[in-house]
């Protein structure tokens, strides 16, 4: 029975080298939690992507930022094997400053570095802390009273 498994799988590894198939890596769907930020709380992007080897997963990620343009940078490390599989990554960012910001998430293969797919950009705001805002609007119902008194 061992025997078989292991025919079996490297009649597969060799049908994946010798087809020549390019390897597949897409992203599937990222996500921003939470959908509206705080500028206190840390932002958690959620990849979720496939490829076209087995046990594929994210080796590393790079994260650079210019200005509100943010860009998450995987790089996905897929199977030897031609099973298609999944891949999931999160990655902690922030906290920010209250503005609009974009992020794009690219894939890249892992063994060269070849980029493969990138994920339309997603918008997201990151606003004021809700106590600060609490505060401000108190400050302003307590200070427009006694503007009125002086008139």
């Amino acid at each position: 029975m061992k025997r078989k498994i292991a025919i079996i799988i490297a009649a597969m590894v060799l049908a994946n080298s010798a087809s020549g198939s390019p390897i597949q890596i897409h992203i599937e769907n990222v996500d921003i939690i939470p959908p509206v930020p705080t500028i206190l709380d840390i932002i958690n992007i959620d990849v979720l992507g496939g490829a076209s080897g087995s046990g594929s997963q994210v080796e590393y990620s790079e994260f650079t930022q210019d200005g509100t343009s943010l860009q998450l940078d995987l790089f996905v490390d897929v199977g030897i094997l031609t099973i298609p599989s999944t891949w999931t990554h999160l990655e902690q960012l922030g906290p920010f400053d209250a503005e609009s910001y974009s992020l794009t998430v690219r894939a890249f293969e892992y063994q060269d570095g070849t980029f493969k797919d990138t994920y339309p950009a997603v918008e997201f705001t990151v606003v004021p802390e809700p106590t600060t805002i609490a505060l401000l609007g108190l400050g302003l119902l307590i200070v427009r009273p006694l503007s009125r008194r002086k008139e």
